[in-house]
């Protein structure tokens, strides 16, 4: 194994000793790159938000539901009453009973059409 090399450095060694400065020009471009990079990840985090927050809304704004501005009438339930009897009462006149007791079942969270006295059942009123 040699002990000895031919490699000589292309840099002298003053340059080197008296390189404080060019360690100063290093630390500034090390220190522009890191606050590049902030504000490039500043920038990139706040679209994201923007994006985020912009659509949120737009969801928001077509999450609604078509019942939304149907007007509803509370109607407490009576003694011997069925769901089939106040359908008849508080449907349109065009509408099929069935269809309107799906509505009032939905509308009042009923998995069932059984109803008890003293029942509030919220009743949309279509006219």
């Amino acid at each position: 194994m040699l002990k000895h090399t031919t490699y000589q450095s292309i840099y002298n060694n003053e340059a080197i000793e008296a390189g404080a400065g060019s360690w100063k020009s290093t630390e500034r471009m090390e220190t522009l790159q890191k606050m590049f990079s902030r504000r490039l990840l500043f920038k990139l985090l706040l679209t994201a938000v923007i994006i985020l927050v912009g659509c949120t809304g737009m969801v928001r704004v077509f999450a609604g539901s078509p019942h939304d501005s149907i007007p509803i009438e509370q109607v407490v339930v009576s003694k011997g009453d069925t769901l089939w009897e106040i359908a008849v009462d508080y449907k349109p006149k065009d509408m099929d009973t069935r269809a309107y007791i799906r509505i009032i079942k939905k509308t009042n969270h009923l998995k069932t059409s059984g109803i008890e006295a003293g029942d509030v059942l919220s009743l949309p009123i279509y006219e």
